[in-house]
């Protein structure tokens, strides 16, 4: 059951209208209802020149914020020759283990490189509306841009309500939109 969801080996939308997810936050849970998918095919950013190992950090992409009552998947290719760590939300750092931070490379030229579609699906994040991601960028030798190609989906939502008794409706499918679990979940 867990390949019709995170990181199917295409880009597909995580849902479609009418399915229910318990949204996991690190601003707190939320369970919505899916009205409408987006396709976001390609934005590119450039983050800049990045100096002979030399970091870019904290660098925020705003141009992937939402509006109030949307959530976003998107995937990752990292155009130039520099490593991308992602932070989702800001202070929040992901792949990473309890001593090391891992790195998205430059994305595989070479359609046969086996590397290629895991990195792809590896990139895969989420946004909850105006919640800000931020990257860090480091290259080894200098790099005169750093440019990163964001594709995905928005999906507009609306909050499921409760039950006759009262009791909060749960989605069906638990989503961690950012963050990763802490203590007990």
């Amino acid at each position: 059951m867990a390949d019709l969801y995170v990181y199917r080996q295409v880009l597909e939308p995580i849902g479609l209208p009418g399915e229910t997810f318990h949204l996991l936050r690190a601003a707190g849970e939320i369970d919505v209802e899916i009205l409408a998918v987006d396709a976001m095919p390609e934005y590119i950013n450039d983050f800049g020149a990045v100096g002979a190992a030399g970091w870019l950090r904290d660098q925020e992409d705003t141009n992937l914020e939402l509006t109030d009552g949307e959530f976003g998947q998107f995937r990752m290719r990292v155009l130039d020759d520099v490593q991308l760590y992602l932070k989702n939300p800001a202070p929040t750092e992901k792949w990473r283990s309890a001593r090391t931070r891992f790195y998205l490379p430059k994305f595989p030229d070479d359609p046969t490189d086996t590397l290629r579609d895991y990195f792809f699906k590896a990139s895969e994040f989420f946004l909850f509306e105006d919640e800000t991601p931020r990257f860090d960028l480091y290259a080894v030798l200098a790099a005169a841009t750093s440019r990163i190609a964001f594709s995905g989906f928005r999906f507009r939502y609306q909050k499921l309500g409760t039950d006759l008794k009262g009791v909060q409706i749960k989605g069906k499918v638990n989503l961690w939109i950012n963050s990763w679990p802490t203590g007990k979940v």
